[in-house]
């Protein structure tokens, strides 16, 4: 059978913090009040939850949002949508059916068979809301309703282009690694929050970035601690070199060792000049005269 051709969609991911450690009786609740507090949210940014095909996961929803609907106003409506009916969600029930949510937004081509949809960016969305820092920034932040993740694409298309209502400087990156050991890079956000916690303000370059430089991914910062999702932890940023005041020097970068200005420094720290040049005899130098010599 031949696949049907994909289509290019805005996809929205929820899924409620902790849903599988509540009473059967809290998870039907939760379940149910899920739906409200969505078609409220999307009915914010101009969306009828009708109008939209919604895949339920039990614990959450995976929402296609319709071809021709403004990703700005989607991304800075639906989160306050959000924010605002968990609020109201809270003011109504106890701790027991207290509803936090991890929400993501991707977009990219998704194959669709009814009821079933297949795609990279499905995957690559639900391995973003499933991301251990993604897990430990609700953990931490622990006044919010809600965390919010982007892809890279919309950070760079949506979050960057600075439109009215969305603040570049609230989002942060969260690095992890797939179980599969595939680098990712997430942009995550927090309502209420001036910074998402537990994030590192400046992680280094993109895991991506690095893998293609020939990094090797390591752990490190406290992006990649425990909390779930891919657990193996953020690749640790390289180290930065700084060089001053230098004119008309050379700065050579080798295996094992670091040239500069014609000197040469090995692991033991210590300054060395540059290494005789194999072809050429060693140089023997001259006695000194002295005038006992008779000079």
């Amino acid at each position: 059978m031949v696949a049907p051709d994909p289509l290019s969609h805005w996809i929205v991911l929820l899924d409620i913090e902790d849903f599988s450690l509540r009473a059967e009786t809290a998870q039907a609740t939760l379940h149910e009040e899920l739906y409200h507090v969505v078609e409220f949210a999307l009915a914010r940014a101009g969306l009828d939850l009708d109008g939209c095909s919604v895949q339920d996961r039990g614990d959450g929803m995976l929402i296609l949002i319709p071809i021709g609907t403004s990703p700005t106003r989607l991304l800075r409506e639906l989160v306050r949508g959000l924010e605002d009916a968990l609020v109201e969600h809270r003011g109504k029930y106890n701790d027991d059916h207290r509803m936090r949510l991890r929400v993501g937004l991707h977009q990219g081509l998704v194959i669709q068979r009814g009821q079933r949809w297949t795609g990279t960016a499905v995957n690559d969305l639900a391995r973003l809301v499933d991301a251990a820092p993604v897990k430990q920034v609700l953990a931490r932040a622990t006044r919010a309703h809600l965390v919010v993740v982007v892809s890279e694409e919309i950070h760079r298309s949506v979050v960057l282009g600075r439109y009215p209502g969305i603040d570049p400087a609230a989002y942060l990156p969260a690095d992890f690694v797939t179980k599969h050991d595939e680098p990712r890079r997430g942009w995550v956000t927090v309502p209420g929050y001036p910074a998402p916690p537990g994030l590192p303000a400046d992680p280094g370059e993109s895991p991506r970035d690095r893998g293609r430089h020939g990094g090797t991914p390591g752990t490190g910062g406290d992006a990649g601690g425990a909390g779930g999702g891919a657990g193996t932890g953020s690749p640790a940023p390289p180290p930065t070199l700084y060089v001053e005041g230098m004119t008309g020097g050379q700065l050579a970068v080798g295996e094992g060792a670091l040239a500069v200005g014609g000197d040469y420094v090995e692991g033991n720290k210590n300054v060395y000049g540059p290494p005789p040049t194999p072809s050429a005899a060693p140089e023997v130098p001259a006695p000194r005269r002295t005038p006992a010599d008779g000079s």
